[in-house]
């Protein structure tokens, strides 16, 4: 039975029933030593409990090195739970399939005026059309939209 632990190598001949420790010393000779069974027992127990303590530590604890930045972000923003990001993917992919109802105007028209915050005006100053037009395609599409949630 033989053990390498950190620059040790512990290791019991079981023809001599013998235990010995191996190590290289500060002019790098290679040394082995005969010690007793209750010094290799004893060894072999504390590296036991040192992996079982940093085991059960890794599973409690993060491994990343936090920066003051995602310190900051956790204390402002919140976790998203995996349940919570599975509901959002899954409202998302209906916004999606509710966009693709509406004519590529509307999608545009919609996105300018929602999502980024363009006012009716705007708009029809960009498409160089009257501001009603805007407005009653606006209305038309929040109709369909409507439609396609009641179903």
């Amino acid at each position: 039975m033989k053990y390498e632990i950190d620059s040790y190598i512990l290791e019991y001949l079981e023809d001599e029933n013998k235990y010995y420790i191996t190590f290289k010393d500060s002019v790098n000779n290679e040394c082995k030593i005969e010690i007793e069974k209750k010094i290799f027992d004893t060894y072999i127990n504390s590296k036991i409990a040192y992996v079982k303590i940093k085991n059960e530590t890794s599973r409690h604890f993060e491994h990343l090195e936090l920066s003051e930045e995602s310190l900051y972000n956790r204390a402002f923003y919140e976790v998203k739970s995996s349940e919570d990001e599975f509901i959002e993917n899954e409202e998302k992919i209906k916004v999606d399939k509710a966009m693709d109802t509406l004519t590529k105007k509307q999608q545009r028209r919609i996105e300018l005026h929602y999502l980024n915050k363009i006012n009716i005006r705007d708009i029809a100053k960009l498409e160089n059309v009257q501001k009603s037009q805007i407005e009653k395609s606006l209305k038309l599409a929040r109709k369909k939209f409507l439609k396609f949630f009641k179903k």
